[in-house]
């Protein structure tokens, strides 16, 4: 290989390195700048084997702090939304009790499972 092939070689190989390079900052750059559509307070109620409130507070990049509520205790308990866009909960993060939700806030609404308890729930958007 002659020292002008090898030149346009790594020329052409800096160049592809490069477009690559820019291609993964701007991918970094819409991530980062990404705010779920939704964010925001959500409120309704869960239903079946026990009964109460259910307040979900959606953070910027879908992170979930939720609150249930019955006539006789109050807990917080801390989830997210899968990826995607379909506003589908994550079921990776039951709360310390073992409540846990599934569904989407795409749909409102979904079923919740604490052990052999479960039911129905739905929320709105406040």
């Amino acid at each position: 290989m002659t020292m002008l092939k090898k030149i346009k070689f790594f020329t052409l190989l800096i160049s592809v390195i490069s477009l690559i390079s820019c291609e993964e900052i701007e991918r970094d750059r819409a991530e980062n700048n990404y705010v779920t559509p939704y964010k925001g307070k959500w409120v309704g109620s869960y239903t079946g084997d026990q009964t109460g409130t259910l307040v979900l507070n959606v953070g910027e990049k879908g992170g979930i702090e939720g609150t249930r509520t019955s006539m006789t205790f109050q807990e917080t308990f801390y989830t997210s939304m899968q990826g995607g866009g379909s506003g589908a909960l994550s079921t990776m993060s039951p709360s310390p009790s073992g409540f846990l939700l599934y569904g989407s806030l795409e749909t409102k609404s979904g079923t919740w499972k604490m052990g052999s308890l479960k039911g129905n729930w739905t929320v709105v958007k406040n």
